[in-house]
């Protein structure tokens, strides 16, 4: 038995001073407890213990010189996540993927749910059907398959499995249904519908709102939308924001370039601390050639040429990041003023409730895993503990 002691202990509702006991893989006991005579004594001196971090939206690692990338390793991406304090990540494929792309990472995501020594809980598609208008090389994106559909749904069976689509594609009733049928949760990305098809698409059990204000749009033009009050309305993030019951996910870079300091803000106040979901969406991008007009696009619009947490494609557009979630803790904390209790719950508690996983993973309650952090005022992570091993090897 392991004793986490002079210990912060930061639960949903709240944080207090105790100990926190593990036994074998599961949390026992945390909070005013005795420990046991035996015990291993780990002194937090001090420091935050929360639970192990969530990552419910990642397709890759760039960091300390390793690119990984779900579409070759999702078994080498959770593992380098790991060691920055992501205990539990869906790896995410991407909506240019093709089906054969699909049913390996499908494989692959499989093996890592069925080996105990990996962080890997389920699976994200990032459609494979969204809207060509909105996201990096969305024009790329695999137009709507039945075929698709049965294909990569039979593969993943018997795994948590959430899926991004566009709510105005034409055969979006049909995917709608055949999510709830395979037991697929709904997430509604790169998107530009309008109200009828949002409301249709939470009526039919969407839960998710994929990178919210990122690739997402206005099923009018802007001219229309602000054509009544001169402040664009009725925009994708204001139908969603607006729709009570939902989660939405954060890209929380440090500059501000996915989603900006105000957007994060307007976001923690609409949908409250139960419902902000931060995630990486981290990607991998190895030696592409980036031309000196892209370079130019990215210095225009963001002032800067290159970022240590954001990744842009050969055309200057941002295409996911390289963060990882403990920053994006860190980013969204000095963004609204949040304290560590609220980045542990929507880096954790809320993405577990989104997959349906929160009996497990999300908290440092009794009889969840034993996946622990403990974290300065900073988020900084000292110290990792993962299914009650400790993890040495953790990275800043």
């Amino acid at each position: 038995m392991k004793a986490i002691t002079n210990a912060k202990l930061v639960f949903p509702g709240g944080i207090r001073e105790g100990v926190l006991l593990m036994e074998g893989r599961k949390i026992i006991a945390a909070g005013n407890v005795r420990v046991p005579e035996g015990a291993e004594i780990i002194d937090a001196g001090g420091l935050y213990a929360g639970p192990g971090l969530v990552d419910e939206h990642c397709h890759g690692y760039q960091q300390h010189g390793v690119f990984a990338n779900i579409v070759d390793d999702p078994m080498a991406v959770a593992a380098n996540h790991l060691l920055h304090g992501t205990t539990s990540i869906t790896p995410s494929a991407g909506y240019t993927n093709s089906l054969e792309s699909y049913l390996f990472m499908i494989g692959e995501c499989k093996k890592g749910v069925a080996d105990n020594n990996s962080s890997i809980v389920g699976m994200h598609f990032e459609g494979p059907f969204v809207s060509s208008k909105f996201g990096a090389h969305s024009e790329l994106a695999n137009p709507y398959s039945r075929e698709f559909c049965d294909r990569i749904f039979e593969a993943a069976k018997g795994m948590t499995v959430h899926s991004t689509y566009a709510p105005e594609i034409p055969d979006a009733p049909e995917y709608e249904r055949l999510l709830t049928e395979n037991g697929i949760i709904h997430d509604i990305g790169h998107t530009g519908a309008g109200a009828a098809d949002i409301e249709r698409a939470v009526a039919c059990g969407a839960r998710i709102v994929t990178h919210l204000y990122d690739a997402m749009g206005c099923s009018r033009s802007l001219e229309e939308a602000a054509s009544v009050t001169g402040d664009p309305q009725d925009c994708v993030s204001d139908i969603v924001l607006g729709t009570p019951g939902l989660y939405y996910e954060l890209i929380c870079d440090s500059i501000g370039a996915h989603v900006t300091k105000y957007s994060i803000r307007k976001a923690y106040r609409a949908a409250g601390e139960d419902h902000i979901i931060l995630i990486t969406d981290s990607t991998a991008h190895e030696d592409i050639p980036v031309t000196e007009e892209a370079r130019a696009k990215v210095f225009d619009h963001f002032g800067v040429y290159e970022v240590e947490d954001l990744n842009f494609n050969d055309l200057g557009e941002l295409s996911g990041s390289r963060l990882t979630l403990d920053k994006g803790c860190r980013n969204f904390m000095n963004a609204t003023g949040a304290d560590i209790r609220v980045a542990f719950k929507c880096a954790s508690t809320n993405p577990a409730a989104a997959l349906g996983l929160s009996g497990s993973i999300g908290s440092i309650e009794a009889g969840h895993d034993a996946d622990v952090l403990l974290v300065d005022g900073d988020f900084t992570v000292h110290r990792l503990f993962f299914k009650g091993n400790e993890i040495t090897n953790i990275r800043h």
